[in-house]
């Protein structure tokens, strides 16, 4: 989701930059227009931090309740399971370290050619170089002007127009606002507006330098130096990491901005910059506040030992709503109404859990971890006193409980039987003994409680038999747990 928000936030921005500057026109100088790039390149970085906010959490007492987005996704079995995401992700790594990689190996090649240049001079404080390699004049890092070799036969006219511009770019800091198409182009590799706003950004620096070269000579004097400087650079490429002075694609437009005497020429005011950020601040904020209607819920089911995948939650409140956890134990759930809601948490294997109802407010982030433990197994006796005062007994055959690989319940696996007392016998006292049992990891009785018996005689048979009993030692993911046992006695006399 946060992905999605991302790229409708960058495309938002970056149109909006775009619609601007071409409506503006020439009612706005390169310098602003370039502002309005800058902006929008910015701010599009920074979407994956502004967009991460998330609202008010509420944590709902008891075992802890998450509730943010409730999306459950069922797929394949594990072995089946194509993990998309996993892929994208994976995909976007790649290619942004591709790109990344293109960049920076310009920069190498551009800082080779800086080691290997001569000095030409120093220009207004502004060091300059010649360099073999380079047939176009351009800005390194540094900051330092570069010029071809042939920069020493040019006129001084020439020469004099091209320092101006480069040194415009130093003034500027272009390189520096630059950086930010760059990091797009990276972080956004895949999105062709990124790379569009990029040259559009680079576009609008060149024509903003062009624009303060033509304070100080005329708009012919300049454009013949225009094209004098992309005539010799003609044919030949130059390193992404510089400001190259005249690309030839772009060449067309600038000689006609520069000859055209009704344009603004000012530098972006501080004003206008402002204007640019608040702007750009209105465009996304929607998508900072864009939240699903209704409650957002989220969390997990976990026991003592770590999440238990397969668990139904139940809330109940203005509706009903079901679902099960996933693999990793989460569940997530959106769209739900405002209002009372009750939780219940069922899990073979597992104690029923039940949260009694919690007020949920629309715009909040319910966030409920909830926590399982183990449920109780039961066994069943039944001793039939007979006619003749023989004791009998018959119990049912122990079963273990089938959960999903969570809870391997305990079997009984020695069993003492209990006796009908004569005294209860003579009387016709009959009926159930009920007793509640906890027992240990080793599978003996640790204590032996008597919830209710018909009378004293039977309660103390069925207590002195059940106490003997031995279970095996019930097993959470593998590992031995105490665990609470119900177990019922008949006493029955046959008609």
């Amino acid at each position: 989701m946060l992905a999605l928000r991302v790229l409708m936030g960058m495309s938002g921005l970056l149109l909006a930059a775009g619609l601007a500057t071409r409506v503006a026109g020439r009612r706005w100088s390169a310098g602003e227009r370039h502002a309005v790039w800058t902006v929008a390149l910015l701010l599009s970085l920074l979407l994956p931090v502004l967009l991460r906010y998330e609202p008010p959490v509420t944590v709902l007492s008891g075992p802890v309740l998450e509730v943010q987005r409730i999306t459950i996704t069922v797929g394949p079995e594990d072995g089946q399971r194509v993990d998309w995401a996993g892929l994208a992700r994976w995909g976007w790594m790649a290619g942004l370290a591709g790109v990344a990689g293109w960049w920076l190996l310009g920069f190498v090649r551009v800082t080779g050619m800086v080691a290997s240049s001569t000095e030409h001079s120093t220009y207004r404080g502004v060091a300059v170089r010649t360099c073999a390699g380079l047939k176009m004049p351009a800005v390194a890092a540094g900051p330092v002007i570069l010029l071809p070799a042939a920069a020493a036969g040019w006129p001084e006219e020439q020469l004099e127009i091209v320092l101006e511009h480069e040194l415009a770019h130093v003034r500027r800091r272009d390189l520096w606002w630059r950086l930010a198409g760059t990091l797009a182009c990276c972080l956004y590799w895949f999105h062709p507006l990124a790379w569009w706003a990029a040259a559009q950004q680079r576009k609008e620096s060149e024509m903003a330098c062009d624009d303060q070269v033509l304070t100080g000579c005329s708009s012919e004097q300049y454009a013949t130096g225009l094209v004098a400087v992309a005539r010799e650079a003609s044919g030949h490429a130059t390193p992404a990491a510089v400001m190259a002075m005249a690309k030839p694609r772009e060449l067309e437009g600038r000689l006609l901005a520069v000859l055209d005497g009704t344009r603004r020429r000012g530098a972006a005011s501080v004003l206008s910059v402002a204007g640019a950020l608040v702007a750009g601040m209105l465009t996304v904020s929607p998508l900072v506040a864009w939240q699903d209607a209704g409650v957002q819920m989220k969390g997990a089911v976990r026991d003592v030992v770590g999440v238990i995948p397969g668990a139904k939650v139940v809330l109940k409140g203005v509706s009903d709503y079901t679902f099960e956890t996933g693999a990793d134990g989460a569940y997530t759930v959106t769209g739900v109404p405002d209002g009372v809601y009750s939780i219940e948490v069922l899990k073979p294997g597992y104690a029923r859990l039940q949260i009694a109802g919690r007020k949920i407010e629309a715009g909040t982030t319910a966030r409920a971890d909830l926590y399982l433990s183990l449920g109780r197994i039961s066994e069943t006796v039944n001793v039939d006193g007979g006619k003749s005062g023989a004791a009998a007994e018959a119990a049912g055959a122990p079963q273990r409980i089938r959960v999903s690989g969570n809870v391997q319940a305990a079997k009984l696996v020695t069993k003492v039987r209990p006796v009908y007392p004569p005294e209860a016998k003579a009387a016709g006292v009959q009926g159930t003994v009920r007793m509640q049992a906890v027992i240990g990891k080793e599978g003996d009785i640790l204590g032996l409680t008597l919830l209710m018996a018909p009378s004293p005689e039977l309660a103390r048979s069925a207590m002195e038999a059940v106490n003997q009993w031995k279970w095996s030692p019930t097993l959470l993911n593998g590992s031995p747990v105490e665990i609470q046992t119900a177990v019922d006695v008949n006493y029955t006399l046959s008609k």
